[in-house]
């Protein structure tokens, strides 16, 4: 992921900088995988949530059970949080609640 980071920093990406260092406060978790496999695998092992803008990306993992932190706009972020199989009903990554209807007061 890194070597991704250093390379949009190079091509001067929007933002690449920032998230280049941000990623450098932790420490790098070992992937068993490549690109989008070896991201899934690493936060289903660690149980981490991944940040991405890549949209087949967050389908992947919220699907898959991981929680997902992704831009909504240009200024605001969504958590999507990703379900295991066994608690989904509908849509992945929505989590529904009824609402109990409010009592007169």
């Amino acid at each position: 992921m890194r070597g991704e980071l250093d390379r949009l920093v190079d091509r001067a990406e929007a933002g690449a900088t920032v998230a280049r260092a941000l990623a450098a406060r932790f420490p790098p978790a070992p992937a068993s995988g490549r690109g989008d496999a070896g991201v899934l695998a690493a936060a289903r092992r660690l149980g981490a949530a991944v940040v991405t803008a890549d949209a087949r990306l967050q389908a992947r993992l919220v699907a898959a059970g991981v929680t997902v932190l992704a831009p909504r706009d240009r200024s605001r972020l969504e958590l999507r949080v990703g379900l295991p199989p066994s608690a989904r009903s509908g849509s992945p990554g929505v989590r529904t609640r009824r609402r109990t209807p409010r009592q007169p007061l």
